[in-house]
């Protein structure tokens, strides 16, 4: 097989994993929420509902692709490495619940999160933008539809922190507050991917579009 032959099968598994990887993110709030019998406080709180095995699977699914995918640099593999390992982590180990708020496992949730959410902002900023940033046309709205998904991701976890800071723990819980920081910066973490993925003409030109089948 040629080297222009390698190089392009190498790109379709990147756009390929980059697309699967966007969609779980997109989808995995909607599915704990809908497979929970209770409302969520938070989405890492389906872990102890019904949701569970789908929201560890989800998370190990994505875990896995961030583990395959190397991107196309040193410092690209490495931080999606760490990314993989983060994602084990939120799915291993259990957010705080009402009857063990102080869980060790909880600090560890925490911090894994963190971690996974600003390796993923991190994609966003640098890797996504580094050959389009500046450009105009559809490069051009890729990279402005990255930059706002990395800074939305980066609100959200702000938001999460500070609202737990400064607020009474039952306003977080009836606001929802963890909830919805949680699945918008899911949501913005499944659009920047799935934008990347480049499967549709709307935001990628010609010689760029994922073809599938």
């Amino acid at each position: 097989m040629s080297n222009s032959s390698n190089r392009k099968n190498k790109v379709f598994d990147y756009r390929a994993l980059r697309l699967l990887m966007g969609i779980i993110a997109l989808a995995l709030p909607f599915v704990v929420s809908i497979l929970s019998s209770s409302p969520l406080s938070s989405i890492s709180a389906s872990y102890y509902t019904e949701a569970r095995d789908m929201f560890v699977g989800m998370l190990f699914i994505v875990g896995s692709f961030l583990w395959a995918y190397n991107g196309n640099s040193k410092t690209e593999a490495i931080a999606s490495d760490v990314a993989s390992i983060a994602a084990i982590g939120v799915a291993i180990f259990p957010t705080a619940c009402k009857d063990c708020p102080g869980s060790p496992t909880a600090t560890l949730h925490y911090l894994a999160a963190a971690l996974l959410f600003v390796i993923l902002a991190y994609f966003c900023f640098i890797p996504f933008r580094q050959d389009i940033k500046g450009k105009r046309g559809k490069k051009g709205l890729r990279s402005k539809i990255y930059l706002l998904c990395g800074t939305t991701m980066i609100l959200c976890m702000a938001a999460m922190v500070i609202a737990n800071a400064v607020l009474p723990g039952d306003v977080v819980e009836s606001a929802k507050i963890i909830y919805w920081g949680e699945a918008i910066a899911l949501g913005a973490f499944g659009i920047a991917w799935i934008v990347s993925g480049k499967a549709s003409r709307l935001i990628a030109e010609e010689d760029e579009v994922l073809h599938l089948f």
